[in-house]
């Protein structure tokens, strides 16, 4: 009751005020284009907007979490490390960047998706042409407000779900190859996790609302992880409480402002381990590397989920492009395909 209290201040009282004048800023500066003739008319995954709208997330992200990474871990802004005689490695930052550049590349095929629906006509939306309407503020205010509540209680069971044993070990693993966390670590993650992550955008698909909902989203799926995963504790965004998850795993499963939830599932840890209270020791994370090859499991288990995904984009791009017409009970399989088979 008090989280749905405090939703209102949800803009005022946390790091979301910064998340939302981005994402302002990127829906006024850079619009989608919804016309027909425009690139995200042309299919579901069109190059034509990947070429324009991916160097446009690749450089918003990338200049948000390099500014975390580099104020906390080169320039000193902060002085409590959560692990304070860590070792720098590079190879574990390129590591942490290579998989977090496939997850950008992930959302930005999460978005064309939903702007060819709404180009073609195949998904309604409230036009932000009518930002001056009272309608059309009620739902650029509604967004504001609830995409931060709803990205809390969508994280929580996300995460809670990639914590069982099987999907932990093919997938959830990769992001915890980082023990002691740094802001390059927050959106590395495997290629199947981002799946589910992004499914967050789920309300845009069910309900009616403006595309800045889903921009808006998007940059709260992206640029939240950074400073949540800096390593300190002592700047406005740091998370103590996802910190000990990382350290300990099996706990913290919700992020801070909805901690309630980890009370209620009995998940919730608040203090060190003993072993800990005179300070964290450092842990070699030796996995979190692109020297080490993978294993044939790891590398099988990619491109199998590679492959359920890839047969869908094939199919909807055929579709798209004229080649054949859609049958409804094909359609389900090959949705059923992409959306479970990489956890089936």
């Amino acid at each position: 009751a008090a989280w749905l209290r405090a939703g209102p201040l949800v803009l005022i009282n946390t790091p979301n005020t910064i998340w939302a004048l981005i994402a302002v800023c990127m829906f006024e500066c850079v619009p989608y284009d919804l016309s027909r003739t425009g690139p995200a008319a042309s299919a579901p995954l069109s190059a034509a907007f990947f070429a324009a709208r991916l160097p446009l997330w690749l450089g918003v992200w990338l200049g948000y979490t390099l500014w975390w990474h580099a104020t906390l871990h080169w320039f000193g802004f902060a002085e409590r490390p959560f692990v304070a005689a860590r070792e720098y490695r590079p190879g574990r930052v390129a590591h942490n960047l290579v998989w977090s550049v496939s997850g950008v590349v992930i959302w930005t095929g999460f978005e064309n998706v939903f702007a060819y629906l709404w180009a073609t006509g195949r998904l309604a939306y409230v036009d932000e042409t009518a930002w001056s309407s009272r309608r059309g503020a009620l739902h650029f205010c509604a967004a504001l407000l609830l995409v931060p509540l709803w990205r809390d209680v969508h994280f929580f069971f996300a995460h809670r779900m990639l914590h069982f044993n099987a999907l932990y070990a093919q997938v959830h693993s990769l992001h915890h190859r980082n023990t002691d966390v740094e802001p390059f670590s927050g959106l590395c993650m495997h290629p199947v996790e981002h799946l589910y992550y992004f499914a967050c955008a789920l309300p845009s698909l069910l309900l009616l609302t403006t595309p800045f909902a889903l921009l808006w989203n998007g940059v709260h799926l992206l640029l939240s992880p950074g400073a949540s995963h800096s390593g300190f504790e002592d700047h406005w965004q740091a998370d103590a409480y996802h910190y000990f998850h990382h350290r300990y795993v099996s706990c913290n499963y919700a992020g801070t402002n909805a901690g309630f939830l980890d009370v209620w599932f009995g998940s919730f840890v608040d203090t060190l381990k003993p072993t800990d209270q005179k300070g964290c020791k450092p842990r070699p994370d030796a996995k979190a590397t692109l020297t080490r090859p993978p294993s044939l499991e790891f590398a099988a288990y990619l491109a199998l989920s590679a492959g359920c995904v890839l047969a869908w984009a094939v199919a909807a791009s055929d579709v798209a492009a004229g080649a054949h017409a859609a049958a409804p009970r094909l359609a389900a399989h090959l949705a059923v395909l992409a959306g479970f088979g990489p956890v089936a």
